[in-house]
């Protein structure tokens, strides 16, 4: 189709009518109102209590020997590095020795909770069709037990969801994005299988009370990240490497499968005649890229990053049953160093005929490329986490192009299209950090417009996208990470009581992407 002349601009296709864009967020990110209406989440846990600046020391005690082999600009990178784009921080010396960096929490945020008419006003100037949000389950089930309402928090998310369709803006809602109550921690929390009796119950209030109006349901947003925690103490709630790494990580991830497949049958067999909506998994996508591609043993490092990662669930998703590549990851490590517990276990028959094509949709989020390399031998003497032993590979980041970064989207949507036979699938999250007080939005526009581009491409190939959000609406909490890096279209004062809102200089460039369903490129 030949490209259209407008002004200054040239304007490529027009993305369907039917497809829907938007924006995106998440309870614990931007809510607040920590203490009211809901009960203590393991974020607020976790950023109460410090973990993240007690983490950081014990980093800091390692030998000189082990750190230099992690040490970007001072800090060792982390996984969300990674998934959000972020690169690794520079942090100023006196707040790595005075802790000052990681005195931040969520107890405010955003303040959405109590701004739904200010929010739903500004998504409807933005121009969006879809807004994706999560619903927290500590506002729904405060005590944990399904017979113990939380009446505000349904009737919180009753009021949004209202205002939302009165406004033409479709909600698409997340059941899970790692805000479980604390005291689930008492039974271990993900890695304990009573996690998903519980959350089904929870899942079931949710199609109960919302369902009449909410057609597009996630369970669980990035199923990785959600486990990182229980293998790393740079997530929530926080365990401490090495110490249950590769072991109560996987049992996570083995019980989100479940939690997610036990959902999917329960809304089939209770709510799907009569709601007629859809159900997903979020998969958090990165495309790994040979160091050296002409090397045929990073090649392979590049193959089995794929496949210890998003590979590896929609595999899962798609047989029931984990990959024989990822066990044998597993199997290696065990006998190189004499590890005699079977850490991962495959999946039982019945398990398998419950989990397979356990979905209608994928939500898939995507952020950057890595390029990747085999460690040495003596990397992985000396890493820590026995889950990164598994894998056996280096990933180099902030070494990618931004070419490198576009076709890796592109890569990643082919690849789920291949070994997921044509599934429908919606961009969750995608976005592009500005740094605090700096206005990167020539950057920012410039990297969806990458994207999008190639999204474009990809629905020219016939691969089922129906759907793009761009993280984030507002400024948010990014987990770990504080208030240092703002992916909003709307800006938010974090230093003012009152939580007021602006646009950024990107603002017109994400109102025209949405209002006309036209990706316009500058000449």
């Amino acid at each position: 189709m030949a490209c259209e002349k407008v002004g200054s601009f040239v304007s490529t296709k027009q993305f369907p009518d039917n497809f829907l864009l938007g924006t995106a967020t998440a309870a614990f990110q931007v809510e607040g109102a920590w203490d009211e209406d809901k009960a203590e989440s393991i974020w607020d846990h976790y950023l109460h209590s410090n973990e993240a600046n007690k983490s950081f020391r014990y980093f800091l005690d390692l030998p000189p020997s082990v750190i230099e082999k992690y040490i970007e600009k001072g800090v060792k990178p982390r996984l969300a590095d990674l998934y959000k784009g972020m690169g690794v921080y520079e942090f100023p010396s006196t707040a790595i020795n005075d802790g000052t960096h990681f005195n931040f929490n969520g107890d405010v945020a955003a303040d959405t909770y109590h701004k739904t008419d200010t929010d739903v006003k500004l998504l409807k100037e933005l121009g969006v069709q879809v807004y994706r949000f999560s619903i927290s389950p500590t506002r729904i089930i405060p005590m944990a037990h399904d017979h113990l309402l939380g009446k505000v928090g349904i009737a919180y998310y009753n009021n949004l969801i209202d205002k939302l369709i009165e406004n033409g803006i479709t909600p698409m809602v997340t059941l899970y994005h790692y805000d479980m109550i604390v005291d689930f921690n008492k039974l271990g929390g993900l890695t304990n299988s009573a996690s998903y009796v519980f959350y089904t119950n929870y899942a079931r209030i949710c199609f109960e009370n919302f369902g009449d109006r909410v057609k597009y349901w996630t369970t669980t947003s990035d199923i990785h990240l959600a486990a990182e925690g229980y293998g790393s103490e740079h997530f929530a709630p926080g365990f401490q490497e090495p110490l249950f790494s590769g072991y109560s990580d996987y049992q996570v991830l083995r019980n989100i499968i479940l939690v997610n497949a036990s959902a999917y049958k329960l809304y089939n067999e209770e709510f799907r005649e009569k709601q007629q909506g859809q159900i997903s998994l979020s998969i958090d996508g990165v495309w790994f890229y040979p160091k050296d591609p002409n090397n045929p043993e990073h090649q392979k490092a590049a193959e089995c990053a794929r496949i210890s990662t998003f590979g590896l669930i929609t595999h899962v998703l798609t047989t029931g049953q984990y990959p024989d590549a990822f066990l044998e990851t597993i199997d290696r490590s065990n006998k190189r160093e004499k590890i005699r517990i079977d850490r991962v276990e495959q999946f039982t028959k019945k398990e398998q005929e419950l989990i397979k094509g356990s979905y209608d949709f994928i939500v898939f989020n995507y952020y950057n490329s890595v390029k990747v390399r085999p460690m040495t031998d003596e990397e992985l003497a000396n890493e820590l986490n026995l889950k990164r032993r598994d894998r056996g590979y280096f990933m180099e980041l902030n070494t990618t192009t931004e070419t490198e970064v576009y076709e890796g989207f592109l890569n990643c949507l082919k690849w789920i299209n291949e070994t997921m036979n044509n599934p429908k699938i919606f961009i969750g999250e995608n976005g592009f950090p500005e740094e605090d007080g700096i206005d990167e939005s020539e950057k920012k526009i410039a990297y969806h417009t990458g994207i999008l581009n190639k999204l474009l491409e990809a629905l020219d190939e016939n691969i089922n996208v129906f759907g793009y959000c761009v993280w984030s609406f507002l400024d948010t909490l990014e987990f770990a990470f504080g208030y240092w890096k703002k992916f909003g279209i709307y800006a938010v004062d974090f230093n003012d009581e009152s939580r007021p809102r602006s646009k950024k200089n990107s603002f017109d460039f994400f109102q025209q992407l949405f209002s006309t369903k036209k990706l316009l490129i500058k000449n």
